[in-house]
């Protein structure tokens, strides 16, 4: 772990977060039947929107977008194994996500071939079976206007006065728990500590939002007053006028990787892999860095340095910041996910 950790630290200075955002419907089976349209699997909202304004002018190829949560797009990956013609042809992922997809067997292998953007990418992000598409970290949000005093650990969550104010995002459950552990003494190797945080929490009354979008507007009402959240969505909310600050805590923040590939079932391989290569084209990823506040994860991308320096992590900061040791977490996910459906929202 330590040396996954050592190894993404020197590109998370310019680092930040994804936008991850609500479910909206599936597209129907005849959009699944023209084989020209490329059916990108994604989570929809913010991020569906800026692939579409940004990414699908690059890739130059007819794309349609299947939305749902990652839990979803697994299971359908899965269920499509040994299909002929699979309904998905890009598959978007979180890293721990797309790593359970590979070792089922499911991803056609990247390489520079397929996708010749590849060569640009920061060694780090290498898979052999994904190409990386945003690096970011989940930090501690809150209201500047209900907590005059920055807080310096997740550990304040539990104070009394914070009773029914502390919000999650229903579909960033596994970060959430490995971000809880963190304040509970945990790694990024187990859930355990985690769950025993969240089984404390669980008394002073936390919401949990379906989607982030859910999570800002209850910060805007003042329903809540603390998150854990992708560091790239608060400095949008902070554009967007919410006098909301963020830190990363002293116990530590979860890094991230959102990534694609092609499923062993896709029906259009090629277009597919034009759309990933035009994922990490430096233009587009300068795009997504000014919309939505995080770095790119190739070299050839040239930002500002006066968005570079707001979307960066200071050295004190990377310190803190872990990333997650997938090997040892993809073997808990259903136990974690058990546990966050059943026990802490119910």
């Amino acid at each position: 772990m330590s040396s996954t950790n050592s190894t993404r630290r020197s590109f998370l200075k310019t680092a930040s977060g994804l936008l991850l955002t609500p479910t909206l419907p599936l597209v129907t089976r005849d959009v699944f039947a023209q084989d020209a349209n490329v059916v990108v699997g994604t989570w929809g909202g913010d991020y569906q929107n800026l692939l579409q304004k940004i990414v699908n002018p690059i890739a130059g190829v007819p794309v349609v977008f299947d939305t749902a949560n990652a839990e979803a797009r697994l299971t359908k990956l899965r269920a499509e194994a040994n299909a002929r013609r699979g309904s998905m042809d890009v598959a978007l992922l979180q890293d721990l996500d797309m790593y359970d997809a590979s070792q089922s067997g499911l991803l056609e292998a990247a390489s520079d071939k397929n996708t010749p953007n590849l060569v640009n990418v920061y060694e780090q992000f290498r898979t052999g079976y994904s190409i990386p598409h945003i690096f970011s970290a989940m930090v501690l949000v809150y209201n500047k206007e209900k907590i005059a005093t920055a807080p310096t650990s997740f550990n304040d969550a539990l104070d009394t006065k914070y009773k029914g104010r502390v919000g999650f995002s229903d579909i960033l459950f596994p970060a959430n728990t490995l971000f809880a552990g963190l304040a509970n003494g945990g790694n990024m190797s187990s859930y355990d500590a985690g769950t025993k945080f969240l089984a404390k929490l669980k008394a002073n009354d936390p919401k949990v939002f379906p989607s982030n979008e859910a999570v800002a507007a209850a910060f805007k009402s003042g329903e809540i007053w603390m998150s854990c959240m992708w560091k790239a969505r608060a400095l949008q909310w902070q554009n967007d006028g919410l006098p909301l600050g963020f830190v990363v805590p002293k116990e530590g923040a979860v890094a991230v990787t959102f990534e694609g590939a092609v499923p062993k079932s896709s029906r259009n391989k090629e277009s597919a892999w034009k759309y990933l290569n035009a994922m990490m084209d430096p233009k587009g990823q300068v795009e997504f860095a000014k919309a939505m506040g995080y770095a790119p994860t190739v070299r050839n991308a040239q930002l500002p340095d006066d968005l570079r320096a707001k979307v960066s992590f200071t050295d004190d900061e990377m310190k803190r910041v872990f990333a997650y040791d997938s090997k040892a977490l993809i073997t808990q996910k259903s136990v974690v996910l058990d546990y966050w459906n059943k026990s802490f929202k119910g």
